[in-house]
């Protein structure tokens, strides 16, 4: 039988063609990760939100760390960055995580987002999103970025807020990474707008049909109100202060159909480069590079999409380069149960990863 659903998949794929959007995935499935029960019994073992850093030299015996947060059936409240950590198998990334400790927890109200780790002078920086809580409330903001740093002795809580964010419907923050360049500090971040107050009446039931309509004009490509403005760039000369906002820059040869979402940045070849979601739902994830750590290009050929890894809701990417090999990992969800998302690695090395983008 005919279902809205299969009218929505032809549709799509003529949206596909107009728009020229590529979707042959050039990197091949991943294989299921694990981690650890850690509040199984509240979280269901959802993992979303994965930032993955390697280190060198050992951080309390380990090199691989992981920072995530759940969300299972949607529930914002589980949104509370967990920290892990992994060991090689087999002289590749960890499919195998452990639990390390809860970072932050549920807020009075509000929730948490977006954890991120950055490694310097044996110390781990772990940075997380808050959205409208307490902390934001006191800092009169409506979305920071916070952090605390862990050496071998003890928990530190920066003092002051990393990225911030004054406006509504407008975040220049959302899932940010942090790096340093020639000295400097830089954060990376998805510069987002959520909607446009004055489409929306304050009647609640007028607004709720306007909604509505918005959401099918979004499905068919005739009007979007969320938009992506691009990577925005903050810099500051110490982790201690609050970064200050630069710019925010379009990613060139951005198909017409892709909003990008979250992001995941790391250098290689003296290059920095996003892994991108394309977009908040039905997304693909893509690659884009920059030479001058400012101006970014996107990969037409996406990594991987619904399609290629036989799943839907695909979010938030992180991956690295570790001994010239790039390992993705990725979270999606099984058709049959939308409520859990699980992660999952694929690699390639790197230069064979490039030629296959750029053939």
């Amino acid at each position: 039988m005919f279902s809205l659903r299969s009218a929505i998949s032809i549709y799509r794929k003529f949206l596909n063609f107009i728009f020229g959007k590529n979707i042959n995935a050039v990197m091949p499935e991943g294989l299921l990760c694990s981690i650890s029960e850690f509040q199984f019994e509240i979280n269901r073992g959802d993992i979303v939100h994965p930032c993955v850093r390697y280190c060198e030299k050992p951080f309390m015996g380990h090199k691989w760390w992981l920072v995530y947060t759940p969300y299972y059936n949607a529930d914002a409240s589980l949104e509370n960055p967990i920290l892990c950590y992994g060991d090689f198998e087999n002289e590749e990334a960890p499919i195998k995580w452990n639990a390390k400790s809860l970072i932050r927890d549920t807020p009075l109200h509000g929730h948490n987002s977006d954890p991120t780790l950055f490694f310097e002078n044996d110390k781990l920086n772990i940075f997380w999103r808050e959205n409208q809580t307490p902390r934001t409330e006191e800092d009169k903001l409506k979305r920071a970025t916070y952090g605390i740093v862990l050496d071998e002795l003890e928990i530190k809580d920066f003092n002051s807020p990393l990225l911030v964010e004054y406006q509504d419907n407008i975040d220049k923050e959302v899932s940010p990474t942090i790096i340093k360049h020639n000295g400097v500090y830089r954060a990376y971040s998805s510069h987002f707008r959520f909607r446009i107050d004055k489409l929306h009446p304050k009647n609640k039931q007028l607004d709720k049909a306007i909604s509505k309509v918005f959401w099918a004009l979004s499905l068919m490509e005739i009007f979007q109100e969320k938009k992506s403005f691009g990577v925005a760039i903050w810099e500051s000369s110490s982790l201690e202060r609050t970064f200050n906002y630069s710019k925010t820059v379009r990613i060139k040869n951005c198909n017409k159909l892709y909003r990008p979402w979250h992001f995941d940045f790391f250098e290689y070849d003296y290059k920095l480069y996003a892994i991108v979601q394309t977009n908040q739902f039905n997304a693909n994830i893509c690659l884009a590079v920059s030479e001058d750590y400012e101006n970014f290009e996107m990969f037409s050929k996406p990594l991987i999409t619904p399609e290629s890894i036989k799943k839907t809701g695909i979010y938030k990417p992180t991956g690295l380069v570790v001994n010239d090999i790039f390992y993705l990992y990725y979270t999606a969800q099984d058709f049959e149960n939308r409520m859990l998302n699980k992660m999952y690695l694929t690699n390639m090395v790197m230069t064979e990863l490039l030629e296959k983008l750029n053939n």
